[in-house]
C-alpha cells in the first residue's frame, strides 16, 4: 500500500518553512510586528455616548485629530452606550488635549457625549504582559509534554510540542503578512488553538498506538502504519475542523471589529492545527 501521507513529509515540512520565512522577512521589512497597545503602551479613552452610536462617527473624530483608526482598537461597553478606545498618541502630544479635542469631534454628532475616563498603558506595563503571554503558552506547551508523555511515549510528546510552536509560528507568520495587529486577543487566540491542535493530535496517535499493537505483529512498517492511521481519522478530522471552521468564519464575517480581531487568527490557526496535527506531528 502506497504511503501518500508519509512520503510528503519533506514537501509539507518545505510548505511550512516558506510561510514562516515569509512572514519573518514582512515583519523585518516593516520594522517588527504590528503590536497593539496591550504589548507597546498607549491610552485608553472612554467616552460616554448614552445611546447606541456608529463607530464610523469614533473613526472619524480619531483620524480628524491625528490618531491612525487602522491603529486604534474600538470596543462597545455598558450595553454599546460607551465607547472605549485604545490608542497610540504621538510623542509630543498632550493627552488632556487630544482627549478634549475627540470627544469635541464626537460631540458634533452626538452632543450628549462626554468623556468618562482616560487612562495610560505604560512601557512596564506593557512589558508584563508580553512576558505573561509567552510565559502562559510555555506553561501550556510543558504540560501537555508530560501528559501526551505519559499516555504515550516522550518522542510522541515532542512531536506534539513542536507542532504547537509550528502552529504558533504560522498564526503569527500570517499576523505579520497581513500586517495585523497583535494584541491580547492574538494571545487569547493563540492559547485556543493549542487546545484544539493538541486534541487533534492526540487522536491520530491515539490511532496509530491501536493500529502498531495489531498492525506491527504482521510485519507491517511502523511508517505504513502511520499512514493508515491518518487516513482512518482523516474523515473525523476534516469533519471537526469544517464545523469549527464554518462558525468561527461567522464571526469574522458578521461579528463587530473586536470579535474579528479574536476570530482572524483563530480561522488560521484552525487550518494550521489540523495541517499539523497530519503532515506534521504524525510524521
Amino acid at each position: 500500500m502506497k504511503m501518500w501521507f508519509m512520503s510528503k513529509t519533506k514537501y509539507f515540512v518545505i510548505l511550512s518553512s516558506l510561510i514562516i520565512v515569509a512572514g519573518l522577512v514582512v515583519g523585518v521589512t516593516f520594522g517588527g510586528l504590528n503590536l497593539g497597545i496591550d504589548f507597546t503602551g498607549g491610552n485608553l479613552l472612554t467616552i460616554d455616548i448614552g445611546h447606541d452610536y456608529d463607530q464610523q462617527v469614533i473613526k472619524d473624530a480619531l483620524s480628524a485629530n491625528g490618531v491612525d483608526p487602522a491603529t486604534a482598537q474600538i470596543v462597545a461597553a455598558e450595553n454599546g452606550k460607551q465607547a472605549i478606545i485604545r490608542m497610540q498618541l504621538s510623542d509630543n502630544t498632550n493627552s488632556s488635549t487630544a482627549r478634549d479635542a475627540i470627544v469635541a469631534s464626537i460631540q458634533q454628532t452626538y452632543p450628549e457625549a462626554t468623556a468618562a475616563q482616560m487612562e495610560s498603558v505604560g512601557g512596564v506595563t506593557s512589558k508584563e504582559i508580553v512576558a505573561n503571554a509567552f510565559l502562559s503558552v510555555a506553561i501550556a506547551a510543558a504540560a501537555m509534554l508530560v501528559y501526551i508523555w505519559i499516555r504515550f511515549a516522550l518522542y510522541s510528546g515532542i512531536a506534539g510540542v513542536l507542532a504547537l510552536v509550528h502552529d504558533v509560528l504560522i498564526m503569527t507568520a500570517f499576523m505579520s503578512i497581513m500586517r495585523a495587529q497583535i494584541n491580547s486577543s492574538y494571545i487569547a487566540a493563540c492559547l485556543t488553538i493549542v487546545g484544539y491542535s493538541i486534541n487533534d493530535t492526540i487522536v491520530v496517535f491515539d490511532r496509530i498506538r491501536e493500529n502498531s499493537r495489531i498492525l506491527s505483529v504482521k510485519g507491517i512498517p511502523r511508517k505504513e502504519i502511520a499512514d493508515i492511521s491518518i487516513r482512518e481519522t482523516l474523515p473525523r478530522t476534516i469533519n471537526t475542523a469544517a464545523t469549527t471552521l464554518i462558525t468561527i468564519l461567522a464571526l469574522y464575517i458578521f461579528g463587530v471589529e473586536s470579535i474579528k480581531e479574536f476570530a482572524l487568527p483563530i480561522i488560521v490557526g484552525l487550518v494550521s492545527g489540523t495541517y499539523s496535527s497530519i503532515f506534521i506531528a504524525t510524521p
